[in-house]
């Protein structure tokens, strides 16, 4: 064999010395020929369609795949590279070093001794005793570790004894390890399976672990299923070392025409000493193109289930469970749908809520047919059929036609409006000698506004201010309505909404009289380079021609107001970073404050809000203050936090601090929850989140609990995705 000998240049041998050894070979006719390889080195000898053997500062390369080493040997037949002493390896931004490289290079099979790693463009890194070579994009790493954070930062790694890597499949596997975090092992595995590029694969998930007053410490280990590219489930065990184990599952179906999800859990419960349940069930399905169905329907084994397993203030205040089916219809002008509605209603001693009506059936139609262009007509309608266990229960439907003439240019617009509404009971359960009752209402309303605008100067600032004032009348009959029953109306709290409607009871049992005008107007300052709005201020008031006597009670006003209370509300920015917005309502007639809400919210930066609530409703008895924020305190780590407190109760509503650490590659949440479940009841919450990366999270994610509480709350970690 030739021996290596000085070159006074860099050598390309496979194409200076043998130019077969460059050339495509052909293995067979109509075969894809092998790409050729290419090496450069200080010092080369080679023996011709044999072996190719390089020395000193060796670059061997071959499409995307560049090693380089000490000293190379190519053996041409069997397409094999060997290398040492301290190897390079690099391919699409995955870097492999090493001390020994024996490897096929077409079918990518052979081992790396000592290795260290870089792949997923640096994101991730890591070192063994060997890594072995199984193929294009497939490793298997021997007696390794694997971390994201920086070189030179060893925070925390996932050992393994074998971790295998399939690039093709993105999937990933690893046997008989462990997670060290600050040196100290916090965590074993016997197998991990997991996706190498965040998409669904059946495996564990990273398990949760929290602590609840009433539960005590909760550990849950989900399991999930990739059924199908459609469809998939999750077993979540989840043991309570108060309460005992509960099991729980979650179905998830998808198509193009439909989608839905079950999910069921139960325990035997140890301090109730009995069985307890909760089971949801949600479809949604387009029949065609007009043509859609939806089911909801939920029941749990008790009334307090949700108090006593729910995790989140969200979840834990549901008090009425729906069990309803719905088929609805929509095109072009109509719209309308058939409903059969039912509940379970959780109610206790200490948190009393009312059952509402069932309805079986609903049925509804709205439509917008076209007469003429100029021309808005619109008729809504409903039959339904309302039960109750304890109250009055019937038939009701009605139907609602109406003509409107809408006139609209850019200074103004006017519309007139003329309807009727006309309604009919069928009442059940009742020993009235006559339980049918009509009542039929003309209602007529005229909406008008104006809007003038004036461009002006304040400091150094350009500015655009409207003003647009509101006038709207509506003129309803009196009908007697105290001997009809209360299916579904209620009184509506006074606001802008509701000033500018004909109607100041929701639903259809009770229709007011009305000989009145709205009168308001708003004024907005606009930046006048950029559109920002930066004030705006609006003030109203309803007054009345006539008494109004209908009530939702079987007693009718003799006397009513001759004007309803103020309202107004202001909206201010004051810097790009602070706004506050003001609503007020004002009674004139006792000169008193009805109600009254001050937010102001300060957002100077990435991670830093505050928002502040003061809050008074003399009409409910409530006064209450809010202060909740996030804040930097530097150093990685952020505070934050919401207190909500009742003044008239002297409690708080609900109380959250916690604090996070973000290291670049790990993070940190700490967080606890309280808040009221009932009237002498509240829960505590514990959370406790390690995210190793994009690697795993251990402990209980409170996310989503302060994503619900803070306003403005921004994720502070992000873990980088492979």
């Amino acid at each position: 064999m030739p021996a290596f000998k000085p070159c006074p240049f860099r050598l390309s041998l496979l194409a200076a010395l043998l130019a077969g050894l460059s050339a495509p070979v052909l293995a067979n006719p109509g075969e894809k020929p092998e790409p050729p390889t290419f090496i450069q080195s200080d010092e080369a000898s080679a023996r011709e369609g044999e072996f190719a053997e390089a020395r000193g500062n060796v670059v061997v390369t071959r499409e995307k795949l560049k090693v380089e080493g000490d000293w190379a040997h190519y053996t041409i037949q069997d397409d094999r590279l060997r290398a040492g002493d301290k190897v390079t390896m690099n391919k699409d931004g995955d870097v492999l070093t090493g001390t020994k490289l024996d490897m096929l290079v077409e079918p990518r099979k052979g081992d790396l001794l000592d290795p260290t790693f870089q792949m997923a463009k640096g994101a991730a890194r890591g070192d063994a005793v060997k890594l072995l070579f199984e193929g294009p994009d497939r490793y298997a790493i021997k007696q390794g570790r694997m971390t994201t954070c920086a070189p030179g930062n060893n925070d925390w790694y996932l050992h393994s004894s074998t971790l295998d890597l399939d690039y093709n499949a993105n999937r990933g596997q690893a046997w008989n390890g462990w997670v060290e975090f600050k040196g100290t092992p916090i965590f074993y595995y016997p197998w991990l399976d997991f996706s190498l590029d965040h998409s669904r694969k059946s495996g564990f998930l990273a398990p949760s672990l929290g602590m609840n007053s009433k539960n005590g410490l909760q550990v849950q280990t989900p399991y999930y299923l990739n059924l199908a590219p459609n469809y998939d489930a999750t077993i979540y065990p989840r043991y309570m070392s108060r309460r005992g184990m509960m099991v729980g599952g979650e179905f998830r179906y998808l198509d193009l025409d439909y989608t839905g999800v079950f999910r069921a859990e139960g325990i035997q419960d140890r301090i109730d000493d009995k069985s307890r349940t909760s089971v949801l069930f949600q479809h949604a399905q387009k029949i065609n193109p007009n043509l859609g169905l939806s089911l909801n329907i939920q029941k749990v084994s008790d009334n307090n289930y949700f108090s006593d397993f729910g995790e989140r203030l969200s979840v834990s205040s549901q008090s009425n469970l729906p069990r309803e089916g719905t088929l609805t219809y929509s095109q072009e002008t109509w719209n309308g749908f058939m409903r059969w509605q039912r509940y379970q209603t959780l109610s206790t001693l200490t948190n009393p809520v009312d059952k509402p009506y069932d309805r079986m059936p609903q049925f509804y139609f709205t439509g917008q047919p076209q007469i003429k262009p100029w021309l808005a007509t619109n008729i809504s309608g409903e039959l339904t059929d309302f039960n109750h266990p304890d109250k009055i229960s019937g038939l009701r439907s009605w139907a609602y036609p109406s003509m409107a003439l809408p006139y609209n240019e850019s200074w103004g617009f006017i519309t007139p409006k003329v309807g009727v509404h006309a309604t009919s009971y069928n009442l059940h359960q009742t020993n009235a000698a006559n339980a049918n009752y009509t009542r039929t209402l003309p209602i007529a309303s005229l909406d008008s506004g104006l809007f003038f605008e004036r461009e002006l100067k304040i400091g150094n600032g350009n500015f655009l201010q409207t003003f647009e004032p509101r006038a709207y009348y509506v003129y309803i009959p009196y009908r007697k309505q105290s001997n009809l029953p209360i299916f579904d109306s209620g009184e509506t709290d006074l606001s802008f909404t509701q000033l500018f409607s004909e109607n100041q009871y929701s639903g259809q049992d009770r229709i007011n009289d009305a000989n009145q005008v709205t009168l308001a107007v708003t004024s907005r300052l606009f930046e006048s380079d950029n559109g920002i709005e930066r004030l705006n201020v609006t003030v109203g008031q309803r007054l009345y021609f006539a008494n109004q006597r209908v009530t939702l009670t079987t007693t009718e006003n003799t006397e009513s107001p001759s004007r309803s209370d103020w309202l107004l509300t202001v909206g201010a920015r004051f810097w790009k970073d602070l706004s506050a917005n003001y609503g007020m309502q004002y009674n004139q007639a006792d000169s008193s404050l009805r109600r009254s809400d001050l937010t102001m919210t300060w957002r100077p930066g990435d991670y830093r809000t505050l928002n502040l609530r003061y809050s008074i409703n003399r009409i409910s008895d409530t006064r209450s203050a809010d202060i909740s924020g996030q804040w930097p305190m530097g150093n990685g780590w952020y505070a934050l936090g919401r207190y909500n407190y009742s003044i008239k109760d002297s409690r708080a509503l609900e109380t959250l601090g916690g604090v996070e650490y973000n290291a670049g590659c790990w993070a940190l949440r700490l967080a606890a929850q309280r808040y009221v479940t009932s009237v002498t009841d509240t829960t505590t919450s514990f959370f406790a989140l390690l995210q190793l990366g994009g690697i795993a999270g251990i402990g209980s994610n409170p996310l989503d609990t302060i994503r619900q509480s803070i306003p403005g709350y921004s994720n502070t970690y992000a873990p980088p995705r492979f």
